[in-house]
């Protein structure tokens, strides 16, 4: 769509896309002028979102435009966050020459990766960057997901065979939702795709309940029914729920008899619960935990969903596969209005199938999921000599120094790094301390699908976006980036196969969207439709995109299951092992003058990249939040500031007294206490808070890597005026 501005002096474009920041993927109208987005807006005719986007979306403009934004390749000339602007050649030679080097000298996998957040949601961001480091023979992919979905993934892999598939509430025809760990009117859905969260819960509200249980009142509890839970204390609730169910025999015997495993071994695990250890432990009554799990079994069309809240404690992957063992043995699994799989347009085996245990860390002999590696491992993985110690390392649209455990040490030992190069937006906490930062280009200038958020639609989508605006500046494509690189080192290129590199030198474009349009053209979708099959030409016809003629797997979600008796499985030796360690460390409310730390999702903020923006930050200030009772008894001030403490390390922090937060616990967001190349984050205020968690086994859930970020003990004491 053209048309020029009053005064003739330019040419206003408009395409339309969808937004890459969360996994609503919201559809999205972008006016571009003289070759620069000038503006974001909802797209009204897109049949999966119909106008809806939230102010973060609309937000990417300003950070494409951002004069902080980088735009050539620097290189470090001095201190932390000392650069000077550089040649692409320069740069690449450069890396590329010292990569060759260390990976001469040491081996690949002296070679890393920390990927954050916001490249997941980018096809070629993602892809590529495994591509790259498979090309050059190391596995040690660290990536965010041990801070908020590693326990989750280890659940799906236990249950179902592989690691990245969970199910989904059936929420257009779902009468009975218990959310649980999550704030979706907030967070707009993890590992579910439901643009229009509000609607949709409304809906359920309307016909039946929608039940949110949280340690905060949080946004969706407010508005809803909330059960207040003390944090980290679900899978002392998930278990109390399962064993209500086995003892009024509500459960589907048949089902599991057909069509799982391990059945009557975790059904002897639950029912050594106590129900009132369990009310001590999650502060909610005896009485309304079992109404709670009788109520649900009694409603035919009920589901339960859980999110980041229980994947960050001590117990959580007993947490979310018992949160799955409720849907299936309470017979919800694979029905209408219940849980089950979502559909998957692509061919199958296009899905991730990384496992458990192919790899672990080198120090502390933590366990790799789903290829993820534990941030908490890093630090030492820098710092402790030994063969496989990590010398060279990439940084790709994270900052861990803010976002992962650790932050002081992980300072200190990518300044000992003997190359560290980032591809990023920002000069970030983190990737101050690089030799070179790259510029990477915004989902605004990328063509691409929503990839990882296909299986996961309650109402199955897809859209192929052109890039509204070519890369701005000297930015790059991640793909174009890495393979400039390895050919430098004397590799050809990323593609991750011999055939594929030979398709290339034959002069054929191998980019991750190409493997995508092939398992797309041999996927349910694809050419055994004939005349009716998907293709991307064929979507690039649809500027708003389609909606997909693939129901939710109510009947052949059993194909799904990868097990190798492709039966669910419900027990493993690993939970055996959890169940062992979950009966002798309680769960209890502090009784020793410490409270619970635990995190919360804010709107206008997305982890520790968005805060520059100054119409998004303007009217944030994260504050303590904390019960009127321990405000009293700890001599807080609404206002005040307080210092927050623990063995790990301490921060200082403005309080707010609110009768939102459960008695006993506190809460703070993460992501903040800026300190890189951002102008206005810069003179914000705020902590970081993840200063306060630990490095190593001792901080980690043991079985997954998860990084102990929610219900962390601490003392909060008044700092003088």
């Amino acid at each position: 769509m053209e048309g020029e501005l009053a005064n003739g002096a330019a040419i206003r474009t408009e395409t339309t896309s969808f937004c890459r920041l969360c996994e609503a993927f919201c559809g999205t109208v972008i006016a571009v002028e003289d070759g620069r987005p000038v503006k974001l807006s909802p797209d009204r005719d897109n049949p999966h979102t119909q106008g809806h986007i939230c102010v973060k979306g609309a937000a990417i403009v300003d950070i494409a435009n951002d004069p902080d934004r980088v735009l050539r390749p620097l290189k470090r000339i001095g201190g932390p966050g000392e650069f000077a602007p550089v040649s692409w050649d320069e740069a690449l030679d450069d890396i590329a020459a010292r990569l060759k080097a260390i990976i001469d000298s040491d081996g690949p996998e002296a070679v890393a990766t920390y990927f954050g957040n916001p490249g997941a949601f980018s096809t070629d961001t993602f892809m590529s960057s495994q591509w790259f480091l498979q090309r050059i023979g190391s596995t040690k992919f660290y990536a965010a997901g041990s801070q908020d979905s590693t326990s989750r993934h280890l659940a799906s892999w236990i249950l179902y065979g592989v690691a990245f598939r969970n199910a989904i509430p059936d929420l257009p025809n779902c009468d009975f939702l218990i959310i649980t760990g999550a704030n979706p009117l907030v967070s707009h859905g993890g590992l579910l795709t439901a643009p229009r969260m509000r609607h949709d819960l409304d809906a359920i509200a309307e016909r039946g309940r929608v039940i949110v249980i949280d340690p905060r009142r949080t946004e969706t509890a407010k508005r809803y029914e909330h059960v207040a839970i003390q944090p980290d204390a679900d899978a002392w609730l998930h278990a109390a729920m399962l064993k209500v169910m086995i003892d009024t025999d509500v459960v589907d015997e048949s089902f599991l008899a057909a069509h799982c495993s391990g059945w009557p071994e975790l059904r002897a695990a639950v029912g050594g619960i106590d129900l009132d250890e369990a009310a001590m432990a999650t502060g909610i009554a005896r009485d309304d935990i079992e109404q709670l799990a009788r109520d649900f079994a009694a409603a035919p069309r009920a589901a339960m969903y859980g999110r980041v809240g229980l994947c960050r404690g001590r117990f959580s992957t007993i947490a979310n596969l018992l949160l799955d063992a409720i849907n299936i043995a309470g017979g919800k699994f694979g029905k209408v209005g219940g849980s089950t799989f979502g559909a998957f347009p692509l061919a199958e085996g296009a899905e991730p199938l990384s496992g458990y245990g192919e790899h672990r860390t080198r120090v502390g002999d933590l366990p790799v999921v789903a290829g993820l590696m534990p941030a908490a491992a890093l630090p030492d993985d820098i710092l402790e000599p030994g063969k496989g110690r990590v010398r060279a390392m990439m940084v790709i649209a994270g900052n861990p120094v803010l976002s992962a455990p650790g932050g002081e040490r992980l300072e200190r030992a990518l300044e000992s790094l003997a190359l560290l190069f980032s591809v990023d937006l920002y000069v970030t906490e983190t990737n101050r301390f690089a030799h070179y930062i790259l510029p990477a280009a915004t989902f605004l200038e990328k063509d691409d699908i929503p990839l990882i958020g296909l299986s996961h639609m309650v109402r199955p989508y897809i859209q192929y976006a052109r890039a509204a605006v070519p890369p701005m500046g000297e930015a790059r494509e991640e793909k174009a980036i890495f393979d400039n690189l390895v050919a430098r080192m004397g590799l050809g290129s990323i593609a991750p196969t011999p055939g594929l590199r030979w398709l290339e030198r034959q002069g054929m474009s191998i980019t991750p969207l190409t493997l995508v349009e092939l398992a797309l053209r041999h996927g349910p979708l694809g050419k055994r439709r004939g005349e009716a099959a998907l293709s991307f030409a064929k979507l690039a016809g649809m500027p708003h995109g389609t909606m997909l003629d693939l129901p939710l797997t109510y009947d052949g979600w059993a194909d799904h299951i990868a097990t190798d008796d492709r039966r669910i499985r419900l027990w493993h030796p690993i939970i055996a092992d959890e169940f062992a360690r979950f009966a002798t460390e309680h769960s209890s409310p502090a009784g020793d003058g410490t409270l619970k730390l635990f995190s919360q999702r804010k709107l206008k903020s997305m982890n520790s990249w968005m805060h520059n923006p100054e119409k998004l930050a303007r009217s944030q200030g994260p504050t303590l939040l904390v019960h009127p009772a321990d405000a009293a008894r700890h001599g807080l001030s609404d206002g005040g500031e307080a210092r927050v403490a623990n063995e790990h390390g301490s921060v200082e922090v403005a309080v707010e007294i609110s009768e939102d937060v459960v008695e006993g616990a506190v809460c703070y967001p993460h992501g903040w206490g800026h300190n890189g190349g951002w102008r206005h984050a810069n003179t914000l205020p705020g902590a970081n808070i993840n200063l306060l968690l630990g490095l190593g086994p001792a901080a980690v859930e043991l079985v997954s890597g998860t990084t102990f970020i929610d219900g962390l003990p601490v003392t909060v004491t008044p700092v003088a005026a």
